[in-house]
């Protein structure tokens, strides 16, 4: 597993209470990745959003209204 500082999580072990358990293996599938020369440098991007508030119509979401802030990071979580 390469590691490239300063992005995101290196690992994603299971926890003391889960039922079930992942390990990697090389099963010969995976393609060899060369390691990373550089740096990647974290972006800041200027969004110009419309409005702050969410509007919910799914019959499982109690509210039809939520005010939800983020866009996502440079882990790639979309919120």
């Amino acid at each position: 597993m390469s590691v490239i500082k300063g992005r995101a999580a290196v690992s994603n072990e299971s926890g003391r209470f889960e039922a079930c358990q992942r390990f990697d293996f090389d099963d010969g599938w995976q393609v060899q990745e060369q390691p990373l020369q550089y740096k990647p440098k974290t972006e800041w991007l200027v969004d110009r959003a419309k409005t702050l508030i969410n509007y919910n119509d799914s019959p499982d979401i109690d509210f039809d209204r939520s005010i939800n802030p983020y866009r996502g990071c440079e882990h790639g979580c979309i919120y």
